[in-house]
């Protein structure tokens, strides 16, 4: 008992600390794109998106490492179901999504419907983790090349350049790395507890990983778009939003595939189970979209889904 105690201790602090140590170092990122002025395409689409998915792709190293590319798995389709259920859903029921809609966002969302969809390719025809990995990672490269294309302007979540220009490289760049190398402890620590968690209860890794992990790797989005929506920013909360969820099923994804062993069956069929709620939160998102914005009605839509994802997954 005074075990289990002790490593939920743990996973809350891990949690705690990867979600503020993520939001620090995507401000010093930021920062330091305003000091080097790097170009439209540096600070667009793509560098958003891995910017708040910093969290899953440090959580998906240390699953490798550990030998438990379940707990990556879970994360990354868990967090999207939580970006698109609670993050989207809290900002439209708050009523910032109201009219939001453009043809860039509805271009990402089809991409993301598409990008979820082939990951099932794995559970109807079992151990194809080469093809679906090189697909994901295929529509990763083909999204940044098409949407970067469509970028003019650098897109700072905080009008602080001139403050940014008054902080030196070096001190911009020791924020940086500090600030992954808090990341990439926590993350480790994070799998280490969760893992002895899961086996003290007898859960299924890729569980732990949808329904505690993906809560603590998604806060980053939570505070930076709601941080972003209060501003006026609501194109740009929800690019970052569905590029993070982009990401995550494309880039992070398709790596844990290429670089890990086939899964156990019971993963197979638990991965069956939450992909069908990671399509329907982007069918409800695409669908408010293309009526030019998300209602408070289809933010609590979209809220009451992830409850439903929260009490249909089991082990």
């Amino acid at each position: 008992m005074f075990d289990i105690v002790l490593y939920l201790a743990i996973l809350a602090f891990s949690l705690a600390v990867l979600a503020i140590a993520s939001q620090f170092t995507i401000k010093s990122i930021e920062q330091l794109i305003e000091l080097t002025r790097l170009s439209e395409a540096s600070v667009g689409f793509a560098i958003m998106s891995v910017m708040t998915g910093l969290p899953e792709i440090f959580v998906a190293a240390a699953a490798l490492f550990q030998g438990k590319p379940g707990f990556s798995v879970g994360d990354i389709l868990g967090s999207n179901v939580f970006n698109i259920g609670i993050v989207a859903g809290v900002l439209a029921a708050m009523g910032f999504l109201k009219k939001c809609s453009s043809e860039l966002l509805t271009e990402l969302v089809d991409i993301l419907f598409l990008s979820s969809i082939i990951p099932l390719v794995l559970v109807v025809f079992g151990k194809a983790y080469l093809f679906v990995g090189l697909a994901l990672l295929g529509i990763f490269i083909f999204s940044i090349r098409e949407m970067t294309k469509k970028r003019k302007k650098p897109i700072l979540l905080e009008d602080d350049g001139a403050n940014a220009q008054k902080i030196s490289a070096k001190v911009v760049l020791l924020k940086v790395f500090a600030g992954m190398a808090i990341v990439i402890t926590m993350a480790e620590l994070l799998i280490i507890s969760a893992s002895n968690i899961s086996e003290i209860l007898g859960v299924a890794p890729i569980l732990i990983g949808a329904k505690i992990i993906a809560i603590g790797t998604s806060m980053p989005e939570l505070a930076l778009d709601l941080a972003a929506v209060r501003r006026g920013r609501v194109h740009l909360a929800l690019g970052d939003l569905i590029g993070s969820n982009l990401t995550n099923i494309t880039l992070v994804l398709g790596i844990v595939l290429l670089a890990t062993s086939p899964f156990e069956p019971t993963d197979l069929s638990v991965f069956a189970e939450i992909v069908p709620f990671v399509l329907i939160t982007t069918l409800i998102l695409w669908r408010y979209l293309t009526k030019g914005g998300v209602s408070q009605i289809g933010g609590i839509t979209l809220i009451l889904t992830y409850v439903i994802f929260q009490a249909v997954i089991t082990a």
